[in-house]
């Protein structure tokens, strides 16, 4: 019987012990790294407007990308650590870390770094749409 009793204390104390840990391990203060990929992109040799925005949407000028290989150009935002000149077309390997923080005000977030430029080339970009201005952005302005 004295037996029983302590297999009992000890499996409470696992219990106790295992539901603290998990408690401690959901208030981190550092964001949960959710994924990571790196990837080749064409970076056209001048930039468009575009929306860009979480929760507001504003016009901006953005990057006109190919990933991977990718025969259309589409839009793209924000690289640390890439100096970019208009005029040149780059081939560019980035890597892309997404994170998740309940703490903030949008929890799940990317952020994307220059990784290294394959090439910089001097050259106007070829089959760049106008814009990447969607037909909802016009509708909503005139109205």
């Amino acid at each position: 019987m004295k037996a029983i009793n302590s297999l009992n204390a000890l499996l409470l104390f696992i219990c106790l012990v295992s539901f603290v840990s998990c408690d401690i391990n959901e208030t981190e203060d550092e964001p949960k790294v959710t994924g990571y990929q790196e990837y080749v992109m064409t970076v056209a040799s001048q930039k468009l407007q575009g929306i860009v925005g979480v929760g507001v949407n504003v016009l901006s000028d953005v990057y006109a990308v190919k990933k991977d290989m990718s025969q259309e150009w589409e839009q793209f935002t924000g690289i640390q650590d890439f100096n970019y000149e208009s005029g040149y077309e780059y081939v560019i390997k980035i890597s892309e870390t997404n994170y998740l923080d309940y703490r903030r005000g949008t929890p799940a977030w990317s952020e994307y770094k220059l990784l290294e430029i394959i090439s910089k080339e001097k050259k106007d970009s070829q089959g760049l749409p106008e814009d990447f201005i969607p037909d909802w952005w016009h509708a909503h302005q005139e109205s």
